[in-house]
């Protein structure tokens, strides 16, 4: 994924201080970077997030916003009848990175897109989908998940986790009437009707259900989360594992391969995929929490126009 060029001795310097147990910037081999997050960031969408791990300028930044559609049910459509569904799309911004200039960015757009369907799209994300469903065989709810990448230092996956767990959290979709009203030859036929009022919104079903990723990248015989991208240029596999809150692995997807996993370091992934997921989930909660509450503060500032784009 990185695009950045190293000379053989400092690949050499990252690759033996990796095996060493140690990091150029300090930290510890399961360590992450600091984590910025924000939700509300826009105005129009359903709930939205924005997430940057590393400092500003030199960290992976990502903006998500989810917005809701009401789809009439079709056999066609792959979606269960009783149930709603998420559709996932990742754009990586041309000015993100230089490889993502022209079409440089296509084969990566969907490699994350199929990773966040395979984590957030169906019993695995723990949300109710079920409860998306406004008339089984008639009519459902899909939530469009619209991924943009600011900027890109390493690391993108768990961020782009991070930011799209934080936008389905803080989602909002507008209250369904459901009516039974007889048709001209006087069978009963559903009906519904959506509620246009900003106050009246439900949440989401389950969100506190949902996996968070841990992405290994191999380096050398051993292993790193959340890479510089001084260290992501020199690593030769990835591994991203989903565990939701119960401690159980629910998705898993390999990635950047240049070499294979060992049984042995797989076996060892696996486990520091449980151990460093339960760290992180104390760790989102604090973070969304706070970022919460400087929404709820910024509602209760006087408006001085519409905005599109929430300050970062």
């Amino acid at each position: 994924m990185a695009s950045l060029t190293l000379s053989p001795a400092e690949h050499d310097f990252i690759t033996r201080g990796v095996e060493s147990g140690f990091r150029s910037d300090g930290r510890g081999s399961l360590d992450r970077r600091e984590v910025t997050l924000r939700i509300g960031m826009i105005s129009q969408a359903n709930g939205s997030a924005r997430c940057r791990v590393g400092n500003l300028g030199v960290g992976t930044d990502i903006l998500v916003g989810i917005k809701s559609e009401v789809n009439p049910w079709s056999p066609s459509d792959g979606v269960p009848e009783n149930s709603g569904t998420i559709v996932c799309n990742v754009d990586c911004s041309p000015s993100a990175a230089q490889e993502f200039e022209g079409r440089g960015a296509e084969e990566l757009n969907v490699e994350l897109t199929q990773l966040l369907d395979r984590i957030f799209n169906g019993p695995q994300s723990g949300i109710d989908l079920e409860k998306l469903c406004i008339i089984p065989k008639q009519a459902y709810w899909i939530l469009h998940v619209d991924v943009l990448v600011l900027d890109v230092k390493g690391g993108i996956v768990d961020a782009l986790v991070w930011a799209t767990r934080a936008a389905l959290m803080s989602t909002r979709l507008p209250r369904v009437v459901v009516e039974s009203i007889p048709d001209e030859d006087g069978v009963m036929q559903a009906e519904f009707d959506v509620v246009d009022d900003p106050e009246d919104m439900t949440e989401l079903v389950g969100v506190e259900n949902m996996p968070m990723a841990v992405t290994f990248f191999q380096i050398g015989r051993r292993f790193v989360v959340d890479p510089s991208e001084q260290e992501e240029a020199v690593s030769q596999a990835r591994m991203t594992v989903a565990v939701s809150p119960s401690m159980d692995i629910c998705a898993m997807q390999k990635g950047g391969v240049l070499r294979g996993f060992s049984p042995a370091l797989l076996s060892e992934i696996m486990q520091s995929a449980q151990n460093v997921a339960r760290e992180e989930f104390e760790r989102f909660k604090k973070l969304y929490s706070e970022a919460r509450s400087q929404t709820l503060d910024r509602m209760d500032e006087p408006s001085t126009g519409s905005t599109f784009l929430v300050p970062f």
